[in-house]
């Protein structure tokens, strides 16, 4: 009898532990579907940002070697533990949080896990989304990450410390951020063999440029994974996502790759890559049946999405068109950051305003000291209209009207010679033809960095903002800086319809140096008679 009654015991218990299952899978499912609904499509301005993003071009020399099958880079020092969004910010999630965190902390080599080396979602997201949650692409916040730097967690206050509406305060904090800076964006087509070879490489050892690989951005419709890799094959029972919806809505994160995971689309028990299993005549990647990536997620509560917040995603989904399964544009975004960044020269700013969208900050510099415009001036992606009609710092209190910021304005010094007495200016532009906004400059000083930290301030402070107007402060001084300069005079002479390389040289500035064409050349155009 006791036994009948253990056994019926046991039986209830399990029973009850299975439907308590049921329900929870039920539940998580209802709640992740409740929050899909949330997430907009990005925009088409967005979408043709994201296009323009040139393609990762290979290293010189590269060269084509063996790697891996498999490579699993969330088990990296630099893979910070996955965090939920709070909001819609799944593009800053997944390119700050997860992104820029993991390749800045590799360059560094320094670990993820710690606060001070994870880089927040909210500092870049804020100064965009309108001063409340809005989807943002992630290029438009890596703009910021390389004109302006980020802070990390610590300064920040947290990832997403003071919600959307939040503008973080304090100059040390700002200038703190500068150095944490992105170099390049760029993208990988991974819809064909070629393409998913050049995005494995990247994942294995970035290129061959290092020693440890990195990781990817991509957009696509957000899923929760609900199949499972067959038994029998690779990494049995992990999730799988095998198709994507038509709404590019979600980003997320390419941590790894795995050539021998595998998914059988036509049922017919086996899995191939060399069979038209989608009937279009042709044998492609949207027939593979065979490899996928590893996914990262942000959204819809880590702990009920995938494994823990990761899950398996096929290689055919990079090569199916969006809407036909596959994710946005075949395309995967990668991110060139810099080992650190170290400013020469930057503005100290302190502005009371009530309406922070009606005003834009513009550094400027003329090497005329008579000057009483800037010849050059820098267009930066902050204090540029933005954050919604609210006080500086987001908040409601007196003390929300004022902020205090730095920007670092060293592209300027381009624009002048070393040891000459410039004139810095400093433009507040305001934009506001009803009057609903007032606001005064209270602060405004030049700091030069190349020989300790010199601060040279501003005498006509504090001064009011001219009301939809321009108001203009200006400051004069002599930076003595090591300008880079090109020493190659002549190039030597290409040949027509032949592959042309030369390595140029160069002197002064800091190293790492970077290359790139300036494009403002003349052409002309010569024709030719034959007779």
């Amino acid at each position: 009898m006791k036994k009948i009654i253990y056994l019926l015991l046991l039986t209830l218990v399990t029973a009850n532990i299975s439907i308590q299952a049921q329900i929870t899978k039920k539940n998580n499912q209802s709640l992740q579907d409740s929050l899909s609904q949330k997430l907009k499509p990005i925009s088409e301005k967005d979408l043709m940002l994201l296009s323009k993003i040139p393609e990762l071009p290979l290293p010189a020399g590269f060269q084509a070697r063996s790697i891996p099958y498999w490579v699993d880079n969330s088990t990296q020092p630099y893979m910070r533990p996955l965090f939920n969004q709070v909001g819609l910010e799944c593009g800053q999630a997944s390119g700050i949080g997860l992104n820029f965190t993991y390749e800045i902390d590799c360059k560094r080599n320094v670990p993820a896990n710690v606060s001070q080396n994870q880089y927040p979602t909210h500092f870049a997201y804020d100064f965009l989304n309108g001063g409340g949650d809005a989807g943002i692409s992630y290029y438009e916040t890596w703009d910021i990450l390389t004109h302006c730097g980020t802070p990390n967690v610590v300064d920040y206050g947290g990832m997403s410390y003071g919600g959307p509406s939040r503008w973080m305060t304090d100059y040390e904090k700002y200038y703190n951020g500068m150095h944490n800076r992105i170099a390049e964006v760029y993208s990988i087509l991974a819809n064909t063999p070629e393409g998913l070879t050049k995005m494995k490489n990247w994942i294995h050892n970035h290129l061959g440029q290092q020693e440890i690989g990195g990781v990817a951005s991509f957009y696509a419709q957000y899923t929760s994974p609900s199949e499972t890799l067959p038994p029998g094959t690779p990494c049995e029972g992990k999730y799988v996502i095998t198709s994507l919806g038509g709404s590019p809505n979600h980003a997320m994160t390419i941590v790894g790759y795995n050539d021998s995971i595998r998914w059988d689309y036509n049922g017919d028990g086996h899995y191939t890559n060399n069979i038209d299993i989608n009937g279009d005549g042709v044998v492609d990647m949207r027939d593979w049946e065979i490899g996928g990536v590893k996914i990262a997620n942000t959204y819809g509560g880590i702990n009920y999405w995938g494994d823990q917040g990761f899950s398996y995603l096929m290689y055919k989904t990079l090569a199916d068109d969006l809407g036909s399964g596959g994710i946005w544009g075949h395309s995967v975004n990668v991110l060139d950051v810099k080992t650190i960044d170290n400013p020469q020269l930057t503005m100290k700013i302190k502005i009371k305003h009530t309406s922070r969208n009606k005003i834009k900050v513009l550094p400027g510099v003329s090497a005329n000291l008579s000057a009483t415009q800037p010849d050059h001036i820098l267009n930066l992606p902050i204090f540029n209209f933005q954050g919604g009609n609210l006080y500086m710092q987001g908040g409601s209190t007196e003390a929300d009207k004022t902020i205090e910021f730095g920007l670092d304005i060293t592209p300027l010094l381009k624009y002048i010679n070393s040891g000459e007495t410039s004139k810095f200016f400093l433009q507040v532009v305001e934009d506001d033809p009803s009057n609903e906004g007032s606001g005064e400059i209270l602060q405004f000083a030049v700091i030069d960095y190349t020989n300790g930290a010199n601060t040279i301030n501003c005498s006509t402070v504090p001064t009011p903002i001219t009301p939809n107007g321009i108001t203009t402060l200006s400051i004069n001084a002599a930076i003595t800086f090591d300008k880079p300069v090109i020493t190659t005079d002549t190039l030597p002479q290409a040949t027509v319809y032949q592959p042309y390389a030369y390595q140029m040289e160069s002197s002064g500035g800091s190293e790492p140096n970077r290359w790139s064409i300036k494009h403002d050349y003349s052409q002309t155009t010569v024709l030719r008679l034959s007779l």
